[in-house]
């Protein structure tokens, strides 16, 4: 279901290909996922980082 369909007055089938309400709520959630998987992507990078050091320094099986 569409966020617009049960407040906007203008609904339509298929007005969402063409509303610019609907494509600012998409933009503004593709930069949102984008944000989040930056994030995720470095804590990841830098958990890894450590983890090799643990494993690194002490020479014994580190779980992951």
């Amino acid at each position: 279901m569409l966020p617009c369909k049960p407040g906007c007055q203008r609904y339509r089938e298929g007005c969402h290909k063409t509303c610019v309400k609907w494509k600012m709520f998409l933009a503004k959630k593709r930069t949102e996922q984008q944000r989040k998987k930056a994030y995720l992507t470095y804590h990841s990078e830098r958990c890894n980082a450590v983890v090799q050091q643990c494993y690194q320094n002490h020479h014994y099986t580190v779980y992951r």
